[in-house]
């Protein structure tokens, strides 16, 4: 799901040499290193369809998503670059094709070129496309809301990036694999379409608990998540009980809860984001996908 805020600006200009600078974090030279390489990356993309960059470009990141916590900085940023520098190329380029130059950055990026909600599409071919992002529904769709509970602003030690290559030393890799290519993924889908929060619930958690269980069972392990990620999740399975609330919830790779429900729920599950100390609060909700300005 798409979500409205919070955001991410990037300006891409022509330049005479590639750089790279934001106005909310130091860039490492390993951050600088992705950036170069994706940039590459995304010129051999645009060389596939004759379209090739015929300049280097000064990148401007301006986000206000804390980076490394696990609320998609990463995908907000790159589907943002790919944007921009699709508004440089000489040709009206599809949101598919922004989307395969998405990927090249981040993964998860690929979906967020999308209003509403997105899926990944693998073609299973070596080919520089062959994964690509399409929309399921719009943000007219189905409105639901994200709310986002942030137990910590510290960024985790191993990125996703780094995490991925080592998935697969999980035992329980390939199995969770292929759950999502036989049946996970579409059961997602046809809830969304469908607007049925108690089977998208039930998807969307089962598959959360799984991809942390094999992060923390590969070599060397991966465990993101705090005790205050468990505490919430017991909480709100509590409360969802108790007061019949239509909520789910899910991680991506960090302590960061993400608490979607219904119009119905919102006010119940925001004041219970706002009443855990220490906490950082996000509140959003569907929106629409990345916009050139």
């Amino acid at each position: 799901m798409t979500l409205d805020g919070p955001y991410v600006d990037v300006t891409v200009t022509p330049a005479d040499a590639f750089t790279v600078t934001s106005a909310n974090k130091k860039m490492t030279e390993k951050d600088i290193q992705r950036f170069q390489k994706t940039l590459e990356l995304i010129n051999a993309y645009l060389s596939t369809i004759h379209y090739p960059l015929s300049t280097s470009i000064s990148i401007e990141i301006d986000s206000q998503i804390p980076p490394s916590i696990g609320l998609a900085s990463s995908a907000a940023v790159f589907s943002a670059l790919a944007k921009a520098i699709a508004g440089l190329v000489d040709t009206d380029l599809s949101d598919e094709q922004i989307s395969v130059m998405a990927r090249l950055g981040s993964g998860s990026a690929a979906r967020s070129i999308f209003g509403g909600y997105g899926a990944v599409r693998n073609e299973e071919n070596m080919f520089i496309n062959g994964s690509k992002g399409w929309q399921i529904a719009d943000e007219n769709h189905w409105k639901l809301h994200d709310i986002i509970i942030v137990p910590s602003t510290e960024e985790k030690k191993v990125g996703s990036s780094e995490g991925h290559p080592k998935a697969w030393t999980s035992p329980g890799f390939a199995k969770r694999i292929e759950n999502i290519k036989n049946h996970r993924q579409q059961e997602c889908i046809d809830a969304i379409l469908n607007k049925d929060f108690e089977k998208l619930q039930k998807v969307s958690e089962e598959d959360c608990m799984d991809m942390h269980q094999c992060m923390q069972t590969q070599d060397p392990p991966l465990n993101y998540l705090s005790d205050e990620t468990y505490r919430i999740l017991e909480e709100i399975k509590s409360l969802r009980s108790t007061e019949h609330l239509p909520v789910l919830f899910t991680m991506d790779a960090g302590p960061t809860v993400h608490l979607f429900c219904t119009d119905e729920a919102r006010d119940r599950i925001a004041k219970y984001a706002h009443e855990q100390e220490g906490c950082q609060v996000f509140e959003a909700k569907v929106g629409k996908g990345t916009t050139l300005l």
